[in-house]
């Protein structure tokens, strides 16, 4: 998506669209409720992967979805606006691998 050459449409249909959420509740409600949705389906593919030996529990797999949720969207709007510079695929795979942190993860 940051390669796109229109990337820039993106981080401002969802600034535009999180400014009207902060003004309207019912738009907010159904805003949050589209990540809630993504943050379960990533806790889902995250639920019951081995992680130092052990399974990662629900509760784990639904830290790192919030955290990786906002690692990958502040990086992409920042690719997207220039702030970055060039990363690659590479980049954000290695800094998504470095979220899996006990700090993160949290207790089982």
């Amino acid at each position: 998506m940051c390669d796109d050459r229109d990337s820039l449409r993106h981080p401002s249909f969802e600034i535009s669209l999180q400014d009207l959420a902060l003004r309207e509740p019912e738009l907010r409600a159904k805003l949050a409720e589209a990540i809630r949705t993504h943050e379960e389906r990533l806790t889902a593919l995250f639920t019951g992967r081995s992680h130092n030996e052990a399974p990662v529990t629900p509760r784990q797999a639904q830290r790192l979805a919030v955290a990786l949720r906002g690692l990958l969207v502040g990086l992409s709007q920042g690719v997207i606006l220039g702030l970055t510079g060039s990363v690659s695929e590479q980049y954000f795979a290695a800094a998504a691998r470095a979220l899996i942190t006990p700090e993160v993860l949290g207790p089982p």
